[in-house]
């Protein structure tokens, strides 16, 4: 059990900042150039936060970085799948807040065992863009990015989407409490996710 909850950790922190240290072999090729704008979205992105993150994972940098690239608001809200419901008009803006500074804290604790050289775009189609995260030694991470709005909105490392993987966590977490203010409690404790 404790292996499995350091694995699904490891997948959520790389999946927050869209890079992972857990390299695949598998061969694709990049685009001369990132063409599209969703494209050039995560091109820019994965690359920004690679730098944060190999440079020692500043919390102002990953904040800015968070602030320009990511839809906190739209992620926050879809984490919560059913229970978003239950959010009073008040609470909306207070919980995207706290979700917010969850991540940052996740990214500015675990930053630094992020690894790799670069990001490097293969595909798009549609709202997702396709590419592999170049590790010393021709080892890659493949990596799945979802946009809306020159935003990326999801991201999907080893088969597995981010927010799906919050969704369960954070429904656990309301359904142990009885009530969505259960996750408020949890977010303000300050633990990170699983």
């Amino acid at each position: 059990m404790e292996h499995q909850s350091i694995r699904r950790r490891t997948i959520l922190v790389a999946a927050f900042a869209g890079f992972t240290a857990l390299a695949c072999l598998k061969p694709g090729d990049a685009l001369a150039t990132p063409a599209t704008p969703s494209e050039k979205l995560v091109h820019e992105a994965a690359n920004r936060f690679l730098d944060v993150l190999r440079n020692g994972a500043h919390r102002d940098e990953i904040a800015e970085a968070l602030n320009r690239y990511v839809a906190i608001g739209t992620m926050a809200l879809f984490v919560l799948g059913k229970h978003r419901r239950s959010l009073k008009p008040d609470q909306k803006q207070d919980y995207i807040e706290l979700f917010n500074r969850m991540v940052l804290n996740t990214l500015a604790k675990h930053g630094k065992k992020i690894g790799g050289k670069e990001f490097v775009v293969t595909e798009s189609r549609s709202n997702i863009v396709s590419g592999f995260l170049q590790h010393i030694q021709d080892r890659r991470t493949e990596l799945e990015f979802r946009t809306r709005d020159n935003r990326i909105t999801d991201i999907r490392v080893q088969g597995i989407w981010m927010t799906i993987l919050l969704r369960q966590s954070f429904d656990h977490v309301i359904r142990q409490g009885g009530n969505i203010e259960a996750i408020f409690d949890y977010l303000k404790s300050g633990k990170l996710p699983l």
